[in-house]
């Protein structure tokens, strides 16, 4: 909505006419305490302090799909989910597709935080987003994290011990990381379409987006990593001494990971972030060595290669993340108050 006011004088003051739409929409009157913020761009926000009521009129994304389209229901599902939408309604044709649907349904909600079927007959079924909390975006990615390490870390575990169950075990993770994926999505995109963040936020936000992402690719990795410690396992195949150069240059990207993840706050002192990504920068020249090294006796270790590869891009994805962290100077100078 966008519209020109022209500015009233009474008295000493100058005054503008809110849109009576916008008022009714937040159940706002004489007396309703609003907040004013300044944007660096010139803008003035105004926004209710308090809001007592949901919005009447919920998102609802409706999709209709056919015998033709049933396969393009889950990624429809999906996508309806990240835009933020919290009511999703599907209408099929045939009641011979609902089983078809139902198992597709059933994929979907094993990959989509607080997504629950809430209607369901023979022509159509109704999707909602039951969690009632957004969340504190920083706390998941933090939670994302976790998960992230604890992969890479027994990927080098499994192949060190020759642990197989360990190997196994490491996939099944990546379902629950890319359910908190999703869900970070969705809840940095829907605050983001709402217009309920300030200007300056904005690119923190993105920025919190690249980050999950990283961390999303680096359990990717660990996933690949961990089907091949599988197969040199089953044929007997390690790095033998070498493996303590890449326990070395893991243990110091670790560190550093750790303590990104362990942080209270998303932000970084600038000279330890500096410091960081040194040691992040040497770690992956350490692998690239490494995996030079391996890619010398390719026709028996060519599995090992693409393990040792596996943790370079690790490392990437690690020095990506450390570049989108705010250091705390950044932040400081974000700080400004408008009275």
């Amino acid at each position: 909505m966008r519209k020109t006011y022209r500015l009233q004088g009474i008295g000493g003051s100058i005054y503008v006419a809110l849109p009576k739409e916008w008022l009714k929409r937040f159940s706002l009157g004489k007396g309703s305490l609003v907040e004013m913020v300044l944007d660096v761009d010139g803008s003035l926000k105004i926004k209710p302090l308090y809001i007592g009521n949901k919005l009447k009129n919920e998102t609802v994304s409706r999709i209709g799909i056919n015998l033709k389209d049933v396969k393009g229901v889950f990624n429809a599902i999906v996508t309806s989910y990240l835009r933020g939408f919290d009511i999703i309604t599907i209408n099929f044709s045939s009641g011979s597709m609902e089983k078809e649907v139902k198992r597709i349904l059933d994929e979907a909600r094993q990959i989509l935080l607080g997504l629950e079927i809430t209607d369901m007959d023979s022509s159509s079924v109704t999707l909602q987003v039951l969690s009632t909390s957004e969340g504190d975006i920083p706390s998941l990615i933090r939670n994302m994290g976790k998960i992230a390490r604890s992969m890479y870390l027994d990927v080098l575990n499994a192949l060190i011990n020759s642990d197989n169950e360990l190997a196994e075990a490491i996939p099944l993770r990546d379902l629950d990381l890319n359910r908190l994926y999703f869900y970070v999505t969705r809840t940095i995109r829907k605050k983001m379409i709402s217009h309920s963040i300030e200007q300056r936020d904005v690119l923190r936000f993105i920025d919190f987006r690249m980050i999950a992402k990283a961390i999303e690719e680096i359990g990717d990795e660990a996933k690949k990593a961990s089907r091949d410690v599988l197969h040199a396992i089953q044929l007997g195949i390690g790095l033998g001494e070498e493996i303590y150069r890449l326990r070395s240059s893991v243990d110091r990207l670790d560190e550093v990971f750790k303590k990104i993840i362990r942080k209270s706050t998303l932000s970084i002192d600038f000279i330890e972030l500096y410091n960081d990504m040194r040691i992040c920068e040497d770690a992956r020249r350490e692998i690239i060595d490494l995996k030079n090294s391996v890619a010398k006796d390719l026709i028996n270790k060519h599995i090992i290669f693409r393990i040792v590869n596996a943790y370079e891009n690790i490392a990437i994805r690690i020095y990506d993340v450390l570049s989108l962290i705010p250091s705390e100077i950044e932040l400081e100078n974000q700080d400004y108050i408008v009275e």
